[in-house]
């Protein structure tokens, strides 16, 4: 024992170890394999015993469903055969009312044929004794075919007389209609025209009343222009004798020499006045030459007019003169007056009294010179 214990305790090597293990799987492998011969052999004892159970089981079914089946069927087939049954005995008595019927139309048939042979006899009898007594009639109706023959030949000819008549009537139909369609047409053209011509005359009854209100309102237009053409005259006239008569209050105030010379001449040189005619002649258009024209008498007023509007601008810019030397004689009368009167304002001001260097503080005084007209 104490040897044995020696060597289990001794290590193993690699190639025991990989021994001992391939040992373990061998035996592991074996046992898999044993297990799994164990569950296939119960698995197949199982599958076994299933097949044999539900073979069992499907043969009570199938032989409950037979059974099942044998009661349906047994019970279709009762209700067939009392159908059937039932059918055979209504065709059986059809056929018995059929054959009876057969019977009564068989005697009645041979009734029937041995009248029609009675008849027949009669009627060959008959038949002899027409012909017999009709030849003269046969022939008189051949006569009257051939007689019939003529007459038609003789109606077809009338018929087509007829159709050359009748086809005269339609042409002469179709000319009646085209005649009467153009007198259609030229009715309805008149129509028109006359209903243009309506129109038209409505048009200028229309036109002439216009123009008549036209007239009316250019003669009341006329009337009031005339009016107001006279107010405007009249005024023009009362402004005349008013310019007239002012004209006559400034003649008094006229100076000798405006009273010998009351138009002034130009100051410009013959040459230098034909430069700037030639320039306001290119300048100059047809109308205004024309309106310039009427305008001609009227030279010497504006001559007059010029002049009194440039004494008028001179003695204005003369007055602005005058009222620009008078503020500046205000403001130097001041400062001198300020320059007398002594005072902390004062002398915080520009002061006349103070004198450096021979000059005063004061600006100098602008030289004044006074334009004579």
């Amino acid at each position: 024992m104490p040897k044995k214990e020696k060597m289990a305790k001794t290590p193993l090597s690699d190639e025991e170890q990989l021994l001992l293990f391939q040992q373990k799987l061998l035996a592991e492998e074996e046992m898999a394999k044993k297990k799994e011969r164990l569950l296939s052999q119960f698995l197949k004892d199982k599958l076994a015993k299933e097949e044999h159970n539900s073979a069992l089981n499907l043969n009570k079914i199938n032989t409950q469903w037979r059974t099942v089946l044998r009661e349906v069927k047994t019970r279709e087939l009762h209700k067939d055969i009392e159908i059937l049954s039932q059918t055979f005995e209504r065709v059986v008595d059809c056929k018995d009312n059929v054959i009876k019927n057969l019977e009564e139309k068989h005697f009645l048939r041979l009734h029937l044929e041995n009248i029609v042979e009675d008849l027949w006899r009669k009627f060959q009898d008959v038949l002899k004794n027409y012909t017999d007594a009709t030849e003269d009639r046969k022939a008189a109706f051949e006569t009257l075919q051939v007689k019939d023959e003529k007459s038609s030949k003789e109606i077809e000819v009338q018929m087509k007389k007829i159709q050359k008549l009748q086809d005269a009537i339609t042409i002469s139909k179709g000319k009646i209609m085209i005649h009467s369609r153009e007198s259609e047409d030229e009715n309805r053209y008149i129509r028109n025209d006359k209903e243009l011509v309506l129109v038209q005359l409505r048009k200028l009854k229309a036109q002439r009343t216009q123009a008549r209100a036209a007239s009316q309102k250019n003669l009341v237009r006329l009337t009031l222009e005339s009016n107001a053409t006279l107010k405007a005259l009249r005024k023009i006239v009362d402004k005349g004798e008013k310019i007239l008569k002012l004209a006559e209050i400034c003649r008094k105030f006229e100076t000798e020499e405006e009273k010998v010379l009351p138009f002034y001449s130009s100051v410009l040189t013959p040459k230098e006045q034909e430069g700037i005619q030639e320039n306001n002649l290119e300048e100059l258009t047809e109308e205004l030459t024309k309106v310039m024209v009427d305008y001609i008498g009227m030279e010497n007023f504006w001559k007059r007019y010029n002049k009194v509007k440039l004494e008028q601008l001179s003695l204005q810019h003369r007055r602005a003169q005058l009222l620009d030397i008078n503020g500046k004689l205000r403001e130097m009368l001041k400062q001198y007056l300020d320059g007398i009167s002594v005072s902390d304002e004062v002398l915080s001001q520009l002061n006349p009294l103070f004198i450096v260097n021979y000059q005063s503080n004061l600006p100098q005084p602008l030289s004044i010179r006074i334009a004579h007209p």
